[in-house]
């Protein structure tokens, strides 16, 4: 595959200028502020599996509570109703005061004064499909966001590029301005000095000095657009706005041959990122089918604590105390709400299936749009380069022509005009084929 090695390896020839763009590329990816979110989000996703994988772990915590209380509910005791008439019986019996007879009644207040809880406490999943099938389809998450951070990677250097050769391509039109600039300024003074020695009207003079009047309007549009690629480019490396950008003017442009369409449908659809976006998320959703599935069946958990519970801190044997606990929950009804989970996220499997079928459509057509775009853009470098010689060659006739006063000074600014439009429809046909080229490794995630 010839187009696909070009486009993989570089051309040798064009090493100086590749090697600008791949630090500005890497600039890129280590600044740009998007990227750095779709970082972010991707780290997100990362902490999120792990909280899913510690639903697995036992859960320990320690647990301590100091109560104290004041009213509230209360409780008589008949302590005295009860055993003084016993106690006045057991006397007479043994003739003797042994046991009192005077023992009043109580009330305890319900709420305990003064009493502590003092534990730690466990507690640790058995059985429970809810946990494992949400593990699963957070670790496809995370396949989901590397996917869609990869592929916003890949845009921004596609970005990057053409933001590069952008800035080129206007810093060439702004070129080719000056050197016009020069010309017509040259024409000025010449026509002066031909209306001065009576070789020519006044009229000469105004209609250098208007063409070199609206050259400097075209210029300053060209300046601003200049100003704005220069602008953009420092924006997706997160540099301020007005830095200098390093340019090669040893960089050269070639027609490559690219004639193997069907192969580079493939693959696209074989590299694309957001493929594996799609595909990750229909897995993470199928395991979400699962999940609903399993929320029918009984979940089991253990656990326990050990601690010490009295009036009191008093750490002692008597107050000191241990549990262990089994726990089963088994659902019977939810009023079909779970059922309904359950179809919901068939039918998003079901959608998301649709969905990577569309886009594997979409992909090939959009290989399709920038093979034709830059075969186009070939072919437009060799019309624009014809036209280029063939306009270069006719102004010097003509300027030659001119200064012999062979010609009038109409035929010698449409000339003039001519050769200046060539030379910006060159430069911008040249540097159209370098943007189409980084669209076509976009499309094919290159």
């Amino acid at each position: 595959m010839i187009l696909y090695i070009c486009l993989c390896g570089g051309i040798v020839t064009q090493a100086l200028s590749q090697s600008i763009l791949d630090e500005y590329v890497e600039l890129g990816k280590k600044n740009n502020l998007a990227l750095k979110q779709e970082n972010f989000m991707l780290n997100k996703s990362i902490e999120a599996l792990r909280e899913a994988k510690g639903l697995f772990l036992p859960s320990v915590s320690f647990n301590a509570s100091y109560t104290f209380a004041e009213g509230g509910r209360t409780i008589d005791i008949p302590i005295g109703d009860l055993m003084n008439p016993v106690y006045s019986s057991l006397n007479r019996l043994t003739d003797s005061q042994s046991f009192p007879t005077d023992l009043p009644n109580t009330s305890e207040q319900l709420l305990p004064n003064k009493f502590h809880d003092t534990r730690l406490e466990f507690s640790l999943p058995v059985f429970n499909t809810d946990i494992y099938y949400n593990y699963k389809a957070k670790s496809s998450l995370i396949s989901v966001q590397q996917a869609q951070r990869d592929a916003y990677e890949k845009e921004l250097v596609k970005e990057i590029k053409t933001g590069y050769y952008k800035y080129l391509q206007t810093q060439e039109v702004l070129n080719i301005y000056d050197s016009s600039e020069t010309v017509l300024e040259e024409l000025v003074k010449v026509n002066e000095s031909l209306v001065k020695n009576d070789k020519a009207t006044r009229d000469a003079v105004y209609n250098a000095q208007y063409e070199l009047s609206d050259l400097y309007g075209k210029r300053a549009e060209a300046y601003r657009q200049y100003q704005l690629a220069k602008s953009y480019f420092n924006f997706l490396l997160n540099r301020d706005l007005g830095d200098s950008i390093n340019t090669d003017p040893t960089i050269t442009f070639f027609n490559k041959t690219t004639d193997e369409l069907g192969s580079l449908q493939d693959l696209a659809v074989q590299n694309r990122d957001e493929l594996q976006q799609v595909h990750y998320g229909l897995e993470a959703n199928q395991y979400l089918v699962k999940l609903h599935k399993g929320s029918k069946l009984p979940k089991l958990s253990v656990g326990g604590a050990a601690g010490f519970q009295g009036f009191g801190y008093d750490f002692d044997s008597r107050q000191d105390y241990g549990l262990l606990q089994f726990n089963l929950s088994v659902p019977l009804f939810t009023g079909k709400r779970n059922d309904s989970k359950i179809q919901q996220a068939a039918i998003e499997v079901n959608r998301m299936r649709t969905r990577e079928q569309e886009l594997q459509e979409q992909i090939r057509v959009q290989v399709v749009d920038a093979y034709r775009n830059l075969k186009a853009a070939q072919s437009m470098v060799a019309a624009r380069a014809a036209g280029a010689k063939s306009a270069a060659e006719s102004f010097k006739i003509i300027k030659r022509k001119y200064e012999e006063s062979q010609v009038i000074l109409v035929e010698y600014l449409d000339a003039r005009t001519k050769f200046t439009n060539s030379q910006i429809s060159l430069a911008i046909a040249q540097y159209d084929v370098l943007i189409r080229e980084a669209e076509l490794q976009r499309v094919l995630a290159l």
